[in-house]
């Protein structure tokens, strides 16, 4: 995994495949980029660092490299707030903004609105990309042809938690108890099965606690994981939910360091606001951080050199959901 992470953001700083300043109304000269995306809300601050990753890079390849083969990239944010409904009609608006490209690739980055478009793309012959997220089961191409779960899926990740997890015991989570604290969505729900799988060959009990959206409140849940005592938290939440839950860790004296997010769940968003709450926790990732990664340096260069960055807040270049935006792009 930490090769394929590396080899995505060196092929970005290799390969020019993306980019554009130029919103909207695509011309037959461009290749417009279709972006649903969101920076308003409680997944909004996320949203804003992972979407000025992917503008900056699109942006990065029309300065740098005048476009992909001398086609400019245009494209269009539609916000969607994290909502499946405001995701479908994004797709219906943008998918049309040019009847050749269609949009290119949808990546909605969220797994309710990938659910809700797998068929609709695959009728209108447009890819779906899930990077890091959405359905599982679409890694069967028969099936879904154009629906592309790349780098891994939540199912994988959730096995990897496990698997690392045992290597702490001894190779062996017999015996032990871990609650499964997620966010009631399809993102939530999308790991349940393999890690009740993963329980059954381990021997290890599973308790399940859903947390509704948005994630603000959650003593109930950390009141009942007090109770439960368990061994270890493995824990699924995005956007507001990540500080929250950290937060009421430290309330009930449940330590950190036996906490495990995702890796929705582990960016200087979800860390930094919790304070001293998230020292010791841990969370799963696929991509690296930091400005010294070659192509994050060079958007540096060309296009805040050029005062044309995304972000508002520049200290965020080269974050860790930064950067998964521009891999994001990279894929698109």
């Amino acid at each position: 995994m930490k090769r394929m992470k590396h080899l995505m953001l060196a092929a970005a700083a290799a390969t020019s495949l993306l980019s554009a300043l130029v919103p909207a109304a695509a011309q037959s000269s461009e290749q417009f980029i279709a972006i649903p995306s969101y920076r308003v809300g409680p997944y909004g601050t996320n949203g804003q660092s992972y979407y000025g990753g992917y503008v900056d890079y699109l942006n990065y390849v029309n300065l740098k490299d005048n476009g992909v083969g001398g086609v400019k990239l245009s494209w269009e944010e539609c916000e969607t707030e994290y909502n499946n409904a405001k995701g479908v009609e994004c797709y219906e608006r943008m998918k049309n903004k040019n009847p050749v490209t269609r949009g290119t690739a949808i990546n909605p980055m969220a797994t309710g609105i990938s659910y809700a478009l797998i068929d609709k793309t695959a009728e209108d012959k447009v890819p779906l990309l899930m990077i890091g997220y959405g359905r599982t089961d679409a890694v069967d191409g028969s099936v879904f042809p154009y629906a592309f779960p790349l780098v891994t899926t939540y199912q994988m990740q959730v096995s990897a938690i496990v698997k690392y997890l045992a290597g702490k015991n001894n190779g062996t989570l017999a015996g032990k108890k871990i609650v499964f604290l997620y966010h009631d969505s399809a993102y939530g729900k999308e790991p349940i099965v393999a890690l009740q799988a993963e329980a059954s060959i381990g021997k290890f009990k599973l308790v399940e606690i859903p947390v509704a959206h948005p994630g603000n409140e959650q003593g109930a849940q950390w009141l009942r994981i007090r109770q439960e005592n368990p061994d270890y938290v493995i824990f699924w939440g995005w956007g507001v939910m990540n500080q929250t839950a950290l937060k009421a860790a430290q309330k009930v004296g449940f330590a950190r360091d036996k906490i495990i997010g995702s890796w929705w769940a582990g960016s200087e968003e979800d860390t930094v606001p919790a304070g001293d709450a998230a020292r010791g926790y841990l969370s799963a990732t696929w991509n690296v951080a930091g400005r010294d990664v070659p192509v994050i340096a060079d958007i540096e260069k060309v296009v805040y050199g050029a005062g044309r960055g995304n972000m508002q807040d520049k200290n965020k270049v080269g974050s860790v959901l930064y950067n998964r935006g521009v891999s994001g792009a990279l894929a698109t």
